[in-house]
């Protein structure tokens, strides 16, 4: 198939990182992958396969750009989304829900369209400019594909004139390395400790970072020196979040790590993985912990019971501060809780990375059939 996936930028983020994969193991099973962006300079673009084309409708050269160069590429964005139409595609993907998908119908030919649902769409999607785009786009999409089953039921709620072309395609997992290499020296030092790790965007409203700090500063009263907290990514909320952190006395406690291109390293030193989000989609941090066989605890977000069962592979809290603080209460005051945590255990539809792609390919002549 000629496919053509549509991004803004390819940053660092669990989003990019899932893209990633999907289009490298499209080339792999040897479709023709043209992956079309907004914005060069993506940090995570240095992931994708030699074999996969790329289009950017705006180049900065990775970094930030005057008022004048802005102006000269918004003129050039324009005549490189003019040149589009010179190319025919099998299966155009939007990749991001709410992100504006005129140019997809207005400039590039195709014979299917498809929106990614990547997040819970009653809490991101169901409102303001989206509402509108799908007042006037979403008709024209030949499917919606959430990528987990929560997902889907919550866009076929939303939008149910549309809820007989949703589907639901789980994320292509990562390979673990077969080498790992050494723990960071940061977490290196909290060997007598609970190393806790959340792994996320730094961007309190999806994430809930505020939140942890809280749920921290109350753990550290009680129970002192015996745990520390790593945060790894980066994000628009960095600088709030450190000064929360330094006011609440925290900074010896809750480390700021920044953004890696590995996070398997700081997994590898975890004893617990921390996911306290407010919203999902299907975390792709829980299913990197769980290749690395690390207990997981989790707050009630979207997709969540698809990856964990509580108690047996990890923990699921309901979605307030009080019932993440009770659990890590009970977590602090026996931390030999989390040794039967210690394995993968989730379900085969989401291990099944072969099948996934299958999935796309099936639905592709699926509604070529229905065309003819």
């Amino acid at each position: 198939m000629r496919i053509l996936y549509y991004y803004s930028q390819l940053n660092v983020g669990g989003a990019e990182r899932s893209t990633v994969r999907l289009l490298n193991a499209f080339a792999e099973k040897g479709h023709e992958v043209t992956l079309l962006l907004r914005w060069d300079g993506g940090t995570v673009e240095g992931e994708l396969s030699p074999a996969i084309k790329r289009i950017y409708l705006k180049r900065t050269g990775g970094g930030p750009i005057g008022k004048w160069k802005q102006i000269a590429e918004t003129l050039k964005c324009r005549v490189r989304e003019r040149r589009l139409k010179k190319h025919e595609y099998d299966i155009v993907i939007s990749g991001l829900f709410g992100y504006d998908p005129r140019i997809l119908f207005r400039r590039i030919r195709a014979k299917q369209y498809y929106q990614l649902l990547r997040n819970d769409v009653e809490k991101t999607g169901a409102y303001g400019k989206t509402a509108l785009y799908m007042e006037q786009y979403g008709a024209r999409f030949d499917a919606y594909i959430g990528v987990s089953k929560y997902t889907t039921q919550s866009f076929c709620k939303c939008y149910p004139q549309y809820a007989s072309k949703a589907r639901t395609i789980y994320n292509i997992l990562p390979d673990v390395p077969s080498a790992i290499g050494a723990v960071p020296q940061i977490m290196a030092d909290g060997t007598d400790k609970l190393r806790i790790l959340s792994v996320c965007r730094l961007a309190d409203k999806a994430k809930g970072l505020f939140r942890m700090v809280r749920v921290c500063k109350a753990l550290h009263e009680e129970f002192g020196d015996a745990f520390c907290w790593y945060i790894v990514g980066n994000g628009p909320d960095r600088a709030e979040l450190e000064k929360r952190i330094h006011a609440a006395g925290l900074a010896q406690v809750m480390r700021l790590c920044g953004e890696t291109s590995d996070p398997f390293v700081y997994y590898k030193g975890a004893d617990l993985v921390a996911v306290l989000s407010y919203y999902e989609g299907l975390c792709g941090v829980v299913n990197e912990a769980k290749m690395m066989q690390k207990p997981v605890i989790a707050t009630q977000f979207s997709g969540i019971d698809e990856q964990l069962r509580d108690g047996y592979n990890g923990y699921i809290v309901k979605n307030d501060e009080e019932s993440i603080l009770q659990k890590m209460r009970e977590i602090l005051k026996n931390p030999e809780v989390l040794q039967p945590l210690h394995i993968n255990g989730m379900p085969e539809e989401l291990l099944n990375n072969g099948k996934k792609i299958t999935q796309y390919e099936n639905l592709f002549h699926e509604l070529k059939q229905k065309e003819s």
